[in-house]
């Protein structure tokens, strides 16, 4: 089983990822940390790079028989290449998606620079907030504890069909 966690900066992906994956015993794969290891990485040219790592790092988890919780900003191009590429069924695609208001304010520790307030605008209005395919949960009034709960259902609903 792969979870992918999406949502913009500051949506809560990884905080929650982490929790599920936890809760789970599954793999955990941070996207991000992916990054890390693209000489050069470069936010405009080199996602398409990213979206391969991920897919290759959650196939290798997945064919020795691990579930994988992954966290990422997932665009329309990236969820399609998950159903065509990725190995493992089934695969659940949930947005976190607070209010806008939510997501660029003070969340936990987390400091925000002015690039990630405006870069979360941009998310929003590119619709990273509401696509068109997964789950999406406004988590801005949730605990952490209850956006997993709420992340458990689904899966539990989406098994039921499979």
């Amino acid at each position: 089983m792969l979870v992918f966690i999406s949502g913009s900066i500051n949506s809560g992906k990884t905080t929650t990822a982490k929790a599920l994956a936890k809760k789970l015993g599954a793999v955990f794969v941070n996207v991000d940390d992916l990054n890390d290891t693209i000489p050069n990485f470069n936010l405009a040219s080199d996602l398409d790079k990213s979206m391969d790592l991920a897919i290759q790092t959650i196939n290798n988890s997945t064919r020795q028989g691990k579930d994988v919780i992954a966290n990422y900003v997932v665009r329309q191009k990236d969820f399609d290449r998950f159903e065509n590429e990725v190995e493992t069924q089934p695969q659940i695609v949930i947005t976190l998606a607070p209010r806008l208001e939510v997501a660029q304010s003070k969340r936990g520790d987390r400091e925000l620079s002015e690039w990630e307030v405006s870069r979360i605008k941009h998310h929003y209005d590119r619709g990273i907030a509401s696509p068109k395919f997964g789950h999406i949960i406004d988590n801005s009034d949730l605990t952490l504890d209850e956006t997993v709960n709420s992340i458990l259902h689904i899966i539990k609903n989406t098994n039921l069909d499979n």
